[in-house]
């Protein structure tokens, strides 16, 4: 069902491979404890212990391979749900290498990536939204985006969908009852009493979409592209924003032929700026493919920056409705009067200013409830449950037959339990947890 083998016991390096303090290799499965004992020194702890011993492996006589802590915790109390061993090594790769090569001749086998959480998932453990969310916690690259992930671990999303969905059976309920009353032709509940359950539920629904976008900046970066005519310095401001020297700047018009992007982190945010070819009319060949990428970079954009200088003017980019912020450039040489922010890129001038301007249009709009979902999955799951729930209810003002009103809520309940992984769908799941790192 899920594309990797169950049942079966599992072990990897949990930590990042290379060398240090400590090295933990985590084993789950139906045999960790008797994995381990075979090449433990004494009795393994009991269930939520730790234990000091050393490790006896066989080459092909038994040698002392490393002095470890074991961790013991006994199903279901476990990340997986099933039983798990963690041994906390020293941090180096050839023991490491050793202990896993030792692990696989007691009979466990190489975990796949993600596939401890995925056990977690299948165990009841989490939900896959709370899945999703180790992975996003683990990559996270700013302060808010750890806060939202560990928002989500606790389940936010899950309880959100939960609540929608117990209204919605409310519904079904009530369908499906009437349906067995048709011939008498009995209305147990009201339309009105209805009505009122289903627009409970879109609300919650529409709450939950409401802050999609903000949620999706704070886990893939608030994407800002640079625009406006050649020679305004857009290269250097991007350059000044980055903190690197990536773009080459130079006198010559059109030195920008394409899209440059970096990432970098301002006020605990994660911000990936773009450099963009200059705006103008009658450019080169080559430079109107620069132009043509720059305008879709801008469509994409969650901040377009239109950037203009005392010595060249504004070239403003399409007309989209995504938030924009105006400055002039090269204040240096005298800005008395600007339309918009006022900064130097190359005396430093404004950019505090600036940076900090970015920041307020982005918490502006990062008002996010515990439901708030973040990824394109949860949104398009959810997308297509709120269509079955306005469908339902058009059905119900139009006096449609219950047996057509009930199908829609039943399309609605199906979305949700896919959104939170209740309905498993094996080739989501693989997508899913392929992602993750190999000991998660």
């Amino acid at each position: 069902m899920t594309g990797y083998p169950e049942g079966d016991t599992i072990c990897a390096e949990a930590t990042p491979r290379g060398r240090g303090g400590i090295s933990v290799v985590r084993i789950s499965g139906p045999d960790a404890w008797g994995i381990v004992s075979l090449l433990f020194d004494r009795k393994l702890p009991g269930p939520g212990m730790l234990k000091f011993g050393r490790i006896i492996v066989s080459d092909p006589d038994p040698i002392p391979l490393d002095d470890v802590v074991v961790a013991y915790f006994a199903n279901p109390h476990s990340y997986t749900g099933e039983d798990v061993v963690e041994i906390s090594a020293h941090g180096s790769p050839v023991i490491v290498a050793e202990l896993l090569e030792a692990l696989y001749k007691g009979g466990a086998r190489p975990a796949e990536p993600g596939e401890f959480t995925l056990r977690a998932y299948l165990n009841g453990r989490i939900d896959l939204t709370q899945a999703e969310a180790v992975s996003d916690l683990i990559s996270a690259s700013s302060k808010e985006a750890a806060q939202a992930a560990m928002k989500q671990m606790d389940g936010g999303i899950g309880k959100a969908c939960e609540e929608i969905a117990a209204l919605v059976e409310r519904l079904l309920i009530f369908a499906e009852l009437e349906l067995d009353f048709v011939e008498e032709d009995v209305e147990l509940t009201s339309r009105e009493e209805k009505l009122s359950i289903v627009d409970r539920a879109i609300g919650n629904a529409e709450r939950m979409v409401a802050g999609y976008q903000a949620s999706r900046r704070l886990r893939e970066g608030v994407k800002v592209v640079l625009t406006g005519a050649p020679n305004v310095g857009k290269s250097s401001i991007y350059n000044k924003l980055i903190g690197e020297e990536r773009a080459i700047v130079h006198s010559t018009p059109g030195t920008t032929r394409d899209v440059l992007s970096a990432k970098t982190v301002i006020g605990g945010m994660e911000f990936e700026f773009f450099d963009t070819a200059g705006l103008r009319g009658n450019p080169d060949e080559i430079e109107d493919e620069g132009i043509a990428r720059a305008l879709i970079a801008a469509k994409n954009a969650d901040i377009i920056v239109e950037i203009e200088s005392i010595d060249f003017p504004g070239f403003s980019s399409a007309s989209l409705e995504i938030p924009r912020l105006k400055i002039t450039n090269k204040c240096d040489l005298g800005c008395e009067t600007t339309d918009g922010m006022a900064v130097s890129a190359k005396t430093g001038s404004g950019f505090y200013d600036l940076k900090k301007e970015l920041l307020n249009i982005v918490k502006e709009d990062n008002k996010l409830t515990d439901g708030t979902i973040n990824r394109e999955r949860h949104y398009r799951a959810l997308a297509r449950g709120l269509s079955g729930l306005r469908r339902g209810r058009q059905g119900l003002i139009d006096n449609l037959p219950d047996e057509m009103i009930a199908e829609e809520w039943r399309d609605a309940l199906a979305a949700l339990d896919e959104l939170t992984g209740k309905k498993k769908l094996a080739n989501l799941l693989v997508s899913i947890f392929g992602q993750f790192c190999i000991g998660k």
